[in-house]
This record gives structure tokens, sequence and C-alpha cells, in this order.
């Protein structure tokens, strides 16, 4: 089934405030996974706001402290 235009908005919101989260680190793509232990093509589906798994997302939040709770990173979407 293919994801709705809003859906998809959605996820690419995810995504921007996921890539927006690493480049304040500093860390290329690459260099962000091994630090993280987080395979690279999920990491990236996340960033491009593809279809990810929620574990994906919820693994890469747990690296940023200041995040505190799911609330907080979806308060501004």
């Amino acid at each position: 089934t293919p994801i709705s235009k809003e859906d998809q908005k959605i996820l690419t919101s995810i995504g921007q405030k996921i890539l927006e989260l690493r480049k304040s680190t500093g860390l290329s793509i690459e260099r962000f996974c091994a630090k993280n232990d987080i395979p690279r093509i999920s990491y990236s589906n996340l960033e491009a706001g593809k279809n990810f798994h929620m574990t994906t997302l919820l693994v890469v939040l747990r690296k940023y402290p200041d995040i505190k709770s799911l609330k907080d990173f979806f308060n501004d979407l």
C-alpha cells in the first residue's frame, strides 16, 4: 500500500529533524552510525523520510540526552 501524502509529510518532517540533530554533532552519516552502532542504511532511510522502523528512531533518539521523551522530539512537528 502506498504511503499517503499526509503520512509522507510526517515522515519527511521526522527525517529533517533527525538530520538537524546529527548535523549538530558535526558527524557524517557514516561516522554517526559507526560511533553509535546503527546500520547506515536504516539510519539513511530515517533521515530521508523513507518508511523506517520505529526501533531505529528510538535507538537514534537515545543518543541525544537533551531529548528526554518522544513528546520532546515530536513537540515541534
